[in-house]
This record gives structure tokens, C-alpha cells and sequence, in this order.
């Protein structure tokens, strides 16, 4: 071995040899440690639950616009859907979101632009007053949050409302007209 080598050695083993105590940390430092994680983890999740809902309004407003950009599109490739809304029924949402979904299987047919919305969402109808819904008016759709009451169609926002596309029956009829 060489002489700087064996020189810096004893010189690690004399600083380690310094302290007087072993490493680690004392129980008071962990106490204190572990407090002040607690304090920054109930602010974070205090706020996380605001970004939270102020994401899900969004969401349900992107929704709802798509929706009646669909309307707006078909009534520019074929005729203005006005539709009257049923109160309390569901099935006016429903009807609307097939005609939008509809393209016919006819080539000659079918609609320039069709479908207007993506045949794989089936959202399911709710009138929960603590969810986020969608409601015919008669000419376009409308945003229920929660706290409101109606029924309308449920925004999902886990994304479970696209799924296999709707099958159209052969004698499916559009909405309006």
C-alpha cells in the first residue's frame, strides 16, 4: 500500500472517531419531522379537492360543447334540429345523441360529416341532484351541476361511457323532420 493512501485512511477513521455519537436521527427529530409532513399533506389535499371539482366543471362544460357543436353541424349538413323537450323525460337526450351518432349505412345516403358524435358514447340518463347532467332545451343541450335539480344525460368522468359502439337498428329513424 502506498503512503498517501494509508495516510488518508487513518485520516477517514480519525473524523469518523470525532463524533461523539452514531449516526441516525433522534426520536424528537423524527416527531418533529413527521408533524410538519402532516401539516403540508392536509393543505395539499384541502387544495387538490379544489383543483379537483373546478376540473370536473370544466370536463362537463367540454362536454357540453361538444355536444352542441354536434347539433350545430348537423343542422348546417341537414336540418335544424328542434326537438321539443319532454320535462322529466329522458329519452328526448337520447334521441337527440343517436341522430347525432347516426350514419347511414348506405354510402349514397349518408350524411357528409356523419356521425357528428362518436357512436362509442353511451352515457347512461340521471336526475341525481349531486352529479353533473346534460339536458335538451329543444335546441341544444344544457349543463346541470350538482345542486340542481332535472334529469339529463350523466357526464362519467372515470370514462366508462365509451364503449362499443351502438348498433343502429335497420329501420332507425333520425330525430326531427
Amino acid at each position: 500500500m502506498n503512503h498517501s493512501t494509508h495516510r488518508r485512511i487513518r485520516l477517514l477513521q480519525a473524523t469518523c472517531l470525532k463524533s461523539g455519537r452514531e449516526g441516525g436521527y433522534s426520536v424528537t427529530e423524527l416527531v418533529i419531522v413527521i408533524s410538519i409532513m402532516g401539516v403540508m399533506a392536509s393543505l395539499t389535499v384541502g387544495s387538490f379537492n379544489q383543483f379537483l371539482d373546478g376540473s370536473k366543471d370544466a370536463l362537463a362544460a367540454e362536454r357540453k360543447e361538444m355536444l352542441n357543436q354536434a347539433v350545430h353541424r348537423f343542422a348546417q349538413q341537414n336540418y335544424e334540429l328542434q326537438f321539443d323537450a319532454s320535462s322529466g323525460s329522458l329519452a328526448d337526450e337520447m334521441v337527440i345523441l343517436r341522430t347525432l351518432q347516426y350514419r347511414d349505412p348506405n354510402v349514397n345516403r349518408a350524411t357528409v360529416g356523419s356521425p357528428f358524435v362518436d357512436p362509442r358514447y353511451n352515457p347512461i340518463s340521471s336526475s341525481d341532484t349531486s352529479l353533473h347532467r346534460l339536458r335538451w332545451t329543444g335546441k341544444m343541450f344544457e349543463l346541470l351541476s350538482p345542486g340542481t335539480s332535472g334529469s339529463g344525460i350523466l357526464i362519467n368522468f372515470e370514462g366508462t361511457d365509451f364503449t362499443t359502439a351502438f348498433v343502429f337498428p335497420p329501420n332507425f329513424q333520425t330525430a326531427g323532420r
